[in-house]
């Protein structure tokens, strides 16, 4: 009979702590409006997680379980959000570089494999690791966003080492979200040290939980803030330059040039301009050549002869244009800054050899040619010429249109290298 009793008690034990299917419906509704709130922008997410002997392994598993949760609602690929995450004690492991792995799955695995490393809380050079290394420059797209997440149980073994890492991991534009766990919340200390990791406003970027399974709580609401996080512009952070971006709308047609557009506004909403260090301009074809004004011919032959023999603008005269008039003191240049031209092309050139010709004096007279060459007919030979060396920093090859727009990290990466 006692058997009995015991096993009916497990059973009650079991359906108790089971999720009904409306919590199921109600977690899947949450996550479905989270991806949809994130819209797949790239950003590199970084976890840095309390690895200390003041954790128990299964708070630890906990910690991994809310890592991957929050992982779960990102777009997860090598053009979206990329996953990095280390843990630290005495010393940081770097468990999963921001490039190790390419989807969900992988990175939701292995996070799941992490194992913990005890010792004391050295968060100082756990946050400087973060800067230096796991989003060090080296490693990340230019223009993403760069996100680190610390979670932690108690203060450090120097706070104000701690303080300064997390100011010099901020002022190099990381988004810190720092999140305090556990019964030392009530330590004045540990929460001044959290408010110095937090960026601000803390009220936004900064959690407080009482302990390890309540993470749960906040998941949603910290991946939430975390995809509505913008990056702040770096490119033209260190040099001035004017920039002149070529778009030919005759030749690349209407629909495609305002895809252009488009990716000239995305590319330029990373510049630096606010600071006047970047200057930026765009040159379609020139408005005057090849015009006939109004009554200008009165005689019927004359005019004919006109219309025939009118020249198209083409891309060696922009070009042309680019390289005596664009940088210009009266139009907006300045003899401190670098030139550089953006020219974008989808086919083979119509005059080549004088677009050539006019590109080659281009740089000749010290202006940085890059191009965006979209397509299967653009011709390899004749954009390699076009752009300055090397073409591999210089050239940006583009499948289609469609492309173009998730192109822009490539793109920035090698456009603000020195910038």
């Amino acid at each position: 009979m006692f058997i009995n009793v015991a096993f009916v008690s497990f059973l009650i034990v079991v359906v108790s702590a089971a999720p009904s299917i409306t919590d199921i419906d109600t977690d899947t509704e949450n996550n479905n409006y989270l991806q949809q709130a994130c819209g797949g922008k790239p950003a590199e997410l970084f976890f840095l997680l309390d690895s200390s002997s003041s954790i128990w392994s299964v708070d630890f598993k906990k910690q991994l379980q809310f890592v991957k949760d929050v992982v779960g609602v990102f777009e997860i690929s090598p053009t979206k959000t990329r996953v990095g995450v280390a843990t630290f004690a005495d010393r940081i492991h770097e468990n999963i570089e921001l490039d190790t792995f390419d989807t969900k799955v992988e990175v939701q695995e292995a996070v799941m494999n992490i194992r913990q490393y005890l010792g004391g809380t050295y968060t100082y050079d756990a946050l400087d690791a973060v800067r230096t290394r796991g989003l060090g420059k080296s490693i990340v797209r230019p223009g993403v966003v760069r996100i680190a997440v610390v979670l932690t149980d108690g203060e450090s073994y120097n706070k104000e080492k701690t303080k300064k890492a997390a100011k010099q991991l901020k002022d190099d534009g990381v988004v810190v979200f720092a999140v305090g766990i556990g019964n030392k919340l009530g330590n004045a200390v540990f929460i001044e040290e959290l408010r110095a990791i937090a960026s601000e406003p803390t009220d936004k970027y900064m959690f407080e939980v009482g302990n390890y399974g309540l993470l749960q709580t906040i998941k949603e609401k910290l991946a939430l803030e975390a995809c509505e996080v913008e990056p702040r512009p770096t490119c033209g952070a260190k040099n001035a330059a004017d920039v002149m971006f070529l778009v030919d709308p005759a030749e690349l047609g209407a629909t495609h040039t305002e895809q252009i557009y488009d990716f000239i506004g995305d590319v330029s909403e990373e510049f630096n301009t606010d600071e006047g260090k970047l200057h930026v301009g765009l040159q379609t074809r020139n408005c005057g050549s090849g015009n006939i004004n109004l009554g200008e011919y009165n005689e019927r032959k004359e005019l004919s002869k006109a219309l025939r023999t009118t020249k198209q603008p083409g891309m060696e005269r922009m070009i042309k244009s680019l390289r005596t008039h664009a940088y210009k003191k009266e139009n907006g240049g300045r003899t401190d800054a670098h030139k550089m031209a953006v020219i974008f092309v989808d086919e083979k050139l119509y005059n080549p050899r004088k677009v050539l010709r006019e590109a080659r004096r281009a740089k000749k007279n010290k202006v940085e040619v890059f191009v965006v060459a979209i397509g299967d007919k653009v011709d390899k030979k004749q954009v390699e010429r076009m752009c300055s060396k090397s073409v591999d920093t210089h050239l940006l090859r583009v499948d289609s249109y469609d492309d173009l727009k998730t192109s822009k990290p490539d793109f920035l990466k090698s456009f603000c290298h020195e910038l």
